[in-house]
């Protein structure tokens, strides 16, 4: 009878343990996708923000040509 009351909170303890490694394991995993997504994003979004503003910032200068400002 004294052993339960000795195997039962070790038991807990180590099965607790092991799903907070786990846990953690996949937390981190999760947040090593998002900061390589983050990083993909801070690379491309000038790019394409540059892409996009290109052709408007040309049609304005023609525009300012035309109209002589």
């Amino acid at each position: 009878m004294a052993l339960e009351y000795i195997i039962g909170p070790a038991l807990a303890l180590l099965l607790g343990m092991k799903f907070t490694d786990y846990k953690t394991k996949k937390k981190d995993a999760k947040i090593t996708e998002l900061e390589s997504k983050i990083a993909l994003i801070e690379t491309e979004t000038p790019k394409k923000l540059m892409a996009t503003l290109m052709p408007v910032a040309k049609a304005v200068k023609k525009i300012k040509q035309e109209v002589g400002l």
